[in-house]
This record gives C-alpha cells, sequence and structure tokens, in this order.
C-alpha cells in the first residue's frame, strides 16, 4: 500500500493503517488493511488528536519487533456491547505510509479544534 490517501466507498481512509470516523460518538476507528474486517482499535477523538500531534513532532514512537509494529493507543476498549483491541499490529511499510499521510496532514480533518 502505497502513502497516497484514498476513500473507499464506506468512507474509511486507506493511507497505510484503515482509519474511519464514526462521528455520532466521535469515535476513530483503525485497523490493518490486512485483517479484512477483524481487529479495529476503537480510539477517541481527544486520543486520536494527541496521537497525530506526537506522531507529526515525532514524539511517537510505537513498538517494534522485526517488521512487526504495534501502535497501542486504544482507549475505549471496554465501552459498549462490543470489546475491541487496544492495539493494532501491522508491518513496517504500512506504518511508513500511514506515518507519511499524518504527517501531511491527511488526516487533520479528523481532529479536535
Amino acid at each position: 500500500m502505497t502513502g497516497r490517501e484514498t476513500n473507499n466507498p464506506i468512507g474509511v481512509i486507506c493511507a497505510g493503517l484503515e482509519v474511519q470516523y464514526q462521528s455520532r460518538g466521535q469515535i476513530i476507528y483503525i485497523r490493518t488493511p490486512a485483517d479484512g474486517d477483524q481487529c479495529w482499535m476503537r480510539v477517541s477523538l481527544a486520543r486520536w488528536s494527541r496521537f497525530l500531534g506526537a506522531i507529526k513532532t515525532g514524539a511517537f514512537i510505537p513498538q517494534q519487533e522485526g517488521d512487526e509494529v504495534t501502535v497501542a493507543i486504544g482507549d475505549l476498549t471496554h465501552v459498549g456491547i462490543v470489546r475491541f483491541s487496544s492495539y493494532v499490529v501491522t508491518d513496517r511499510n504500512t506504518w511508513d505510509a500511514f506515518v507519511q499521510v499524518a504527517k501531511s496532514g491527511g488526516f487533520d480533518h479528523l481532529t479536535e479544534g
């Protein structure tokens, strides 16, 4: 996957990781494309906004082991009936593509303030 931002018909931004915004609950859903319809991580808009800010300044460093990258920012894992993961595991290329789009402002419309 490239670092180019694209939107699919159901509103998921595909930019390395797949990101979907639910305006009703101000919730961001994130997953790696390799997971299909499984393994969404649910993040509050406030946490997502801080996460993007940290990526832009280089302050966020994910856990890395070989080519595996773990992003653990999910803060809404136990809200509601359905349980969500607090992390997403992806590969280095997918993470790098996501960071490139984040640093270029590709997700700025999905932040607070």
